[in-house]
């Protein structure tokens, strides 16, 4: 037998197009991409039926180290059931923002590398968050280790985060091309200031959250950021885009040469400030930096999409529970709950099934472009010859309700309940091994890898 698993009877998903035909895997990786009828046997067959077969999703935008109380325990714990998460929904690599208690990450990073892969489902990769003088020295160090991306939280800092900012541009350009600024882009000094507003007039009700952070605090920051990466030749991110303000601007940064790239989420492409249900009736849910919008800036982030300005799709996954959401807007840690999981069934639902993307633009979004961007590809985000066999079966006529309960994250709520959506993955396989099937997660702890870029 030439293979150890054949997938046969598939829609083969690529960016330029979808065409029958099976995939044929060995030693975990794809050993060939053939037509119909052209793959030898295997010890295991498994025929698709006609449904579509991509790439396992890259989420380059998870949190880890936030939903258990426990700091002992908070990055095991959060390393086990958040990748679980993630596989249960068709994501086989995750990238993560790690919320450390220390100074710099060097003296840390063996120990949470070695966390991960005794707990995770799927594969992995750390951002470096810089947020002191021990982690800018450290800059040129990091891609030695394999991570040339940097979480850049100036906007978050208020005063003095302007210099921050150019300064830290600075020295990742020194590095050159392949590795990646992440900005999160938002103005924290008049947030602040209309937090303080809004907090005193007595606002306890959801949309005060996003009124607090108005659109203009994020094109205010883009528009800098962008500045500063032109001048320092720094290659910028941007996480979570959520205005319609922002494709005018990251069009025009583009169309003149900048090297700026950037994600939007499910939630900013699906949900507003004045949504019903969850949100509504459990304001503190509703804490996210940024904030939920409105209904004309989810289409414009929808066209942005299809029009090719936006890149990439990432979840800002923050799976913190109901319990330390609390009771106050204002005191709640900012976050949507579990999100990675619900990548694929949005999209599905609310962008192939809808018309409003192809299923060729979801894989070229979710997984080609987001490992290229990474630097994951071609071992990530494709189906070729080489590659790891992370691959995932869709139902696109399945339909499912959403329920916490149903769900496999630490967190015990969704701003997706009672929802129903068309289109699930229904198997999820990484490196050639079945991880989930039809909302049940075979892998055991220690199933996943991290990944050197």
């Amino acid at each position: 037998m030439d293979f150890d698993l054949v997938i046969k009877n598939a829609r083969i998903v690529t960016p330029p197009g979808v065409h029958h035909g099976g995939v044929g895997v060995r030693d975990g990786k794809i050993a060939a991409v053939a037509d119909r009828d052209s793959l030898p046997s295997a010890s295991s067959i498994i025929d698709a039926e006609d449904k579509y077969l991509i790439p396992g999703v890259v989420d380059p935008h998870v949190h880890v180290g936030i939903a258990t109380p426990s700091l002992a325990t908070a990055f095991k714990d959060d390393f086990r059931t958040e990748s679980r998460a993630a596989a249960a929904g068709g994501v086989t690599t995750i990238g993560m923002h790690l919320i450390l208690k220390t100074e710099g990450f060097l003296n840390v990073f063996e120990g949470y590398k070695a966390d991960y892969e005794k707990n995770a489902a799927v594969d992995g990769f750390f951002h470096v968050q810089l947020k002191d003088e021990v982690g800018f020295r450290e800059i040129p160090l990091y891609p030695e280790i394999g991570i040339p991306s940097f979480k850049l939280t100036w906007g978050e800092i208020g005063p003095g985060g302007d210099t921050w900012l150019y300064r830290t541009m600075s020295e990742i350009s020194k590095l050159g091309d392949r590795v990646r600024a992440i900005v999160h882009a938002e103005n924290k000094e008049i947030a602040g200031f209309l937090a303080n507003k809004l907090a005193k007039e007595g606002r306890k009700d959801f949309p005060a959250w996003n009124d607090s952070r108005p659109w203009f605090c994020e094109a205010e920051y883009m528009e800098k950021s962008i500045l500063f990466a032109e001048v320092t030749k720094c290659p910028i991110f941007f996480e979570h885009l959520t205005i319609g303000r922002g494709v005018e601007i990251l069009k025009r940064a583009k169309d003149r040469g900048v090297n700026v790239l950037a994600e939007t989420c499910p939630q900013y492409l699906t949900l507003t400030s004045k949504e019903k249900g969850v949100l509504a009736d459990h304001p503190p849910f509703g804490h996210v930096n940024p904030p939920l919008r409105d209904k004309e800036s989810n289409e414009l982030l929808w066209e942005g999409i299809s029009k090719g300005i936006i890149d990439s799709i990432g979840s800002d996954h923050a799976p913190y529970k109901r319990e330390q959401k609390g009771t106050n807007v204002w005191d709640a840690p900012p976050g949507l709950g579990n999100v990675t999981e619900m990548i694929l069934p949005v999209l599905l639902s609310e962008g192939v099934n809808k018309g409003r993307i192809s299923i060729e633009k979801l894989v070229e979004l979710c997984c080609y472009r987001t490992a290229k961007i990474f630097g994951l590809y071609p071992r990530k985000g494709g189906i070729v010859v080489g590659a790891d066999a992370d691959l995932v079966l869709l139902d696109m006529n399945e339909k499912r309700k959403v329920s916490a309960k149903n769900l496999h994250s630490l967190c015990d709520w969704s701003l997706y309940e009672g929802w129903e959506f068309k289109g699930w993955p229904v198997s999820t396989f990484l490196r050639g091994q079945l991880v989930a099937k039809d909302g049940e997660v075979l892998a055991k702890p220690g199933t996943g890898q991290w990944v050197p870029r």
